[in-house]
């Protein structure tokens, strides 16, 4: 009886940090883009032709924010069936402020240079994706907190109740950490 309670309480819960986070099926066109030297950005790709176009760009490794269990397993499925190296890092979009442990895992897939060209998405690609953008180029390509945050909005980060976690966490975390380790190639010129 436990463990029915418990299942239904998880999937009410889920149902409501989907609805109040706003996640919607994502429209338009699939897009790679290139916001640094190796590391590309888009939305969750979902069919032959989306993995095919990010092997054709040499992607090498995906990396998923998407933390719903029936988004994770067909996309790492195709993942393999396309030769790509599938990472998730479940962040949710919600007003709460997402974990530390799992932003800094994301940052630190980010920076890896043997897992690039890495193609970074969440649902739409445009608020956990612009979210850790963001803060990978405070931290490791040395932008202001200010100059990050506008190219955010540019990307289509929504600034909105349902997601304030993403804006709390962001100004409160424009300081580098002391596990952010600069690699040469990171170093600006």
């Amino acid at each position: 009886m436990k463990s029915k309670r418990a299942g239904i309480i998880l999937a009410a819960t889920l149902a409501v940090a989907m609805l109040s986070a706003g996640c919607a099926s994502p429209s338009g066109p699939f897009a790679i883009v290139e916001v640094s030297p190796g590391i590309f950005v888009g939305s969750k790709p979902s069919t032959p032709a989306h993995f095919a176009a990010l092997h054709a760009h040499g992607i090498r490794t995906i990396l998923s924010l998407e933390e719903l269990p029936w988004d994770i397993y067909p996309e790492r499925k195709s993942a393999r069936k396309s030769g790509t190296a599938y990472r998730d890092v479940p962040i949710l979009a919600s007003p709460l402020e997402p974990s530390e442990k799992r932003v800094k895992a994301a940052l630190l897939m980010l920076s890896d240079p043997s897992l690039r060209p890495i193609f970074v998405h969440c649902l739409l690609g445009k608020d956990r994706t612009a979210f850790l953008i963001g803060l990978y180029r405070i931290y490791y390509e040395d932008w202001t907190p200010e100059a990050a945050w506008e190219e955010m909005l540019r990307s289509g980060f929504h600034v909105r109740s349902t997601l304030r976690g993403f804006r709390d966490y962001f100004w409160h975390h424009t300081r580098k950490p002391d596990w952010v380790v600069r690699r040469p190639e990171q170093r600006p010129p």
